[in-house]
């Protein structure tokens, strides 16, 4: 009985270990360990003009290397136009984004400064 114990709390100590060393070593390379395990599409930004049309951006961990940051162009006949704008991004929380309807044009700013412009 002693050595189940024992067992058991060695095999605590090393699966605690394992995810500590997960956690930890995402983090270094820029990837939220959550994301590794679920790897859920987070909105960044999103406006919905007076027609309808909306924009949205999301970023998900591309279960590779790092992050991807898409543009999804939604008009309100169901038209659906996806734009990668980075497919090797860093993890952000949010993200600016304008949109100029007249100029039929959306720009978001990503981390770093990086500005992406998009016309639809």
């Amino acid at each position: 009985m002693e050595f189940a114990k024992y067992l058991l709390k060695v095999l605590g100590v090393v699966v605690l270990t394992a995810w500590l060393i997960m956690l930890v070593g995402g983090v270094l390379i820029g990837v939220w360990l959550p994301d590794i395990v679920f790897a859920p599409r987070k909105t960044l930004a999103k406006t919905t003009l007076a027609n309808g049309q909306s924009f949205e951006v999301i970023q998900y961990w591309n279960r590779s290397d790092f992050y991807s940051t898409e543009l999804h162009i939604k008009t309100p006949d169901g038209f659906d136009q996806v734009v990668t704008l980075d497919g090797d991004d860093a993890k952000s929380w949010s993200v600016p984004m304008q949109v100029d309807a007249p100029g039929r044009a959306v720009t978001v700013t990503l981390g770093g400064g990086r500005i992406k412009t998009v016309l639809y």
